[in-house]
């Protein structure tokens, strides 16, 4: 009788330590709480985001943000289920994408809220495809929050965490609308590049005036044989070779003047790091879905208003 008793115990400790911790994981004593999702069709993916990577992840608080990324599919005798005129007043959207040679379909997606995060679950199956190339999105609206990150969970694993802490805004002026973008998380900012046409060119410029403690350049590229940093007087090039064993080279210019070759003691010198899709370091050029990464110098920011970033992958 003793040992039964005491086994009741023990599973019932058990329990409430469960319970206790599904609660305190975000610091609330809350547990998660569903959040009301809707699945939507009848988009295409714009060829102009992000189109070398195999997979994207979106967060859209408004239909200009939306746009950006995908377009309306009409086809005969279509009832795809999208999204009501005014959906953004309450809601927003989030989305995952899939490229390559095969389709994916998606399960119904789940959402719940813990403490700060929102976190997406849904299932993704593929299948390959011997030519053909997809883009095959996952497209969910949910109720507006005060979050601070959104989680991705495909197929019951975290595969993509994205912050959406405000940061500083900025204003970027280039040819092509959504050629460079920009996210910021405590203290730093990433611009990127997106493939687009090889060529560009863009000036940044913080609205607050201030930038932040630390920037980062990636350039999803498949080469990068002229890339420019300017500031007021001051212009950081540098190239790395498609021969030559990839080769990088860089040059601080002072008004116009080109200086010598720059090397790591340099208080202007910059990386040049090449990344997979995976995001881990590799040899040579970056493969498709991979790209540049460099963070700028903070000597380049001294009374800088704005800076201006040139590129170019390849010499036509």
């Amino acid at each position: 009788m003793r040992v039964i008793f005491n086994l009741r115990i023990a599973f019932f400790l058990a329990a409430l330590a469960l319970t206790g911790m599904a609660a305190a994981a975000d610091g609330t004593g809350a547990p998660p709480k569903d959040v009301a999702v809707e699945s939507h069709a009848g988009y295409f993916v714009s060829n102009k985001f992000e189109p070398d990577a195999p997979t994207s992840f979106v967060v859209a608080t408004d239909q200009a943000a939306f746009d950006k990324v995908f377009g309306v599919a009409m086809v005969m005798r279509d009832r795809s289920h999208r999204l009501p005129t005014g959906v953004f007043e309450k809601k927003m959207v989030v989305a995952a994408i899939h490229r390559g040679k095969a389709m994916v379909t998606y399960g119904a997606g789940h959402a719940s809220t813990d403490g700060k995060t929102l976190v997406i679950r849904y299932t993704a199956d593929s299948a390959p495809s011997a030519s053909a190339e997809f883009a095959c999105p996952l497209i969910l609206s949910v109720t507006k929050g005060d979050y601070d990150a959104i989680q991705f969970i495909e197929n019951g694993k975290l595969i993509r965490t994205v912050k959406t802490s405000p940061g500083p805004a900025f204003q970027i002026d280039c040819k092509n609308p959504g050629e460079v973008t920009a996210e910021s998380t405590a203290g730093q900012t990433v611009f990127t590049i997106q493939a687009g046409r090889g060529i560009g060119s863009a000036t940044i410029r913080p609205e607050a005036g201030q930038w932040p403690q630390k920037v980062i350049v990636r350039a999803r590229l498949g080469g990068l044989e002229q890339f420019a940093i300017s500031s007021g007087k001051l212009k950081l090039s540098g190239s790395v070779l498609s021969h030559s064993g990839n080769r990088q080279l860089l040059h601080l210019w002072t008004d116009g003047k080109e200086g010598p070759q720059l090397h790591k003691d340099s208080k202007y010198w910059m990386d040049i790091r090449m990344l997979g899709a995976d995001g881990k370091d590799v040899n040579g050029l970056p493969p498709k879905g991979g790209w540049f990464e460099m963070i700028v110098p903070k000597a380049l920011f001294t009374d800088a208003k704005d800076l201006r970033l040139d590129w170019i992958d390849f010499y036509r």
